[in-house]
């Protein structure tokens, strides 16, 4: 069928609006009123709106020791943005103190789980009955000790908590994807960590499911690797490796999580390119997640929306 100028231009008017839709990046820009560096997105989806639970680089940073409160990101519709500010602050709690990295948020039993890192790998928690807040102590010491701390609950209920043994070695010898059940309290682990993976990883675990499939996803490398497997804890045979989603990385170390929302799946990430940043300011991003009919990812493409531009070099692959 041959195509006239009206039928051009309402091609490319739903085009432009599929390419708006999410190719925005980054959520915050500088400029905007209440910006914030939102580095380590932990994306959840609940009550039919998104949460992205971050991490917070402070202006000045040149290294990740000034990390020490959280911030949270509220959507709808992926495209109008409520920056929620500073919502934790885990140094107020006498027992947490220290460098404060990835954290994650759970929900179970009418609890708003909040699993964040102090002294970066001690795992405190605070809850809330909203996703925004205000949180409370749920305990007054750390729960285990683990790297950049990721919860996934279950379609039965069961809750388990995902790191990787990088700064200390928990069982074998070598940074691993790492899992372990939680107790139904949400605050005790239910068993022994378990190493989850052959292969090494440097740090940023998450766990998702799809389909039956249960995802492993990790910075291996500059770059974000993944897993399969049909459980949530798979011990040997391990979670098998099935490449990377990531092509390469945009100046900050690879940090991610993953969400379906509205029949669609996204993969959120940081980059410290944009919004005059560096390694040590980032800024959070998100990028439609594609799948192959054999369940593996579709390596994703990075986006900037329109008059956004780097400043600074691509970090090489290595």
């Amino acid at each position: 069928m041959k195509l006239n100028r009206a039928h051009l231009i309402i091609y490319f008017a739903i085009l432009t609006m599929s390419i708006c839709s999410y190719g925005q990046n980054p959520i915050l820009k500088l400029g905007e009123k209440d910006f914030m560096y939102a580095a380590d997105p932990s994306a959840e989806v609940y009550n039919g709106k998104v949460y992205v639970y971050c991490s917070h680089d402070q202006d000045t940073a040149v290294n990740y020791s000034t990390m020490q409160d959280y911030i949270v990101l509220e959507s709808d519709d992926l495209k109008t943005w409520k920056n929620h500010g500073v919502v934790l602050k885990p140094r107020e709690y006498s027992w947490a103190h220290g460098q404060m990295n990835a954290p994650d948020v759970a929900y179970k039993n009418g609890w708003y789980y909040f699993y964040f890192p102090y002294n970066k790998t001690h795992i405190g928690v605070a809850k809330s009955k909203t996703p925004v807040g205000p949180w409370e102590e749920a305990v007054t010491d750390k729960i285990t000790t683990i790297f950049d701390p990721t919860v996934f609950i279950d379609d039965d209920g069961q809750a388990y908590i995902y790191g990787s043994d990088t700064k200390q070695d928990i069982g074998d010898k070598g940074r691993h994807v790492m899992g372990a059940k939680l107790k139904d309290n949400m605050i005790e682990l239910d068993g022994p960590w378990m190493r989850l993976s052959e292969e090494t990883v440097a740090e940023a675990v998450h766990c998702f499911k799809r389909n039956g499939k249960y995802y492993f996803m990790a910075r291996k490398g500059w770059r974000t690797g993944y897993w399969m497997a049909d459980s949530p804890l798979p011990t040997k045979p391990y979670a098998e490796f099935k490449g990377y989603i990531t092509k390469r990385q945009i100046d900050a170390p690879t940090h991610m999580s993953a969400i379906e929302f509205k029949n669609q799946w996204y993969y959120f990430y940081q980059r410290g390119d944009v919004n005059n940043g560096t390694f040590h300011r980032r800024s959070a991003c998100f990028e439609k997640l594609k799948f192959n009919n054999d369940g593996t990812i579709i390596p994703i493409e990075y986006t900037l929306g329109e008059g956004v531009k780097t400043n600074k070099p691509v970090t090489p692959i290595k």
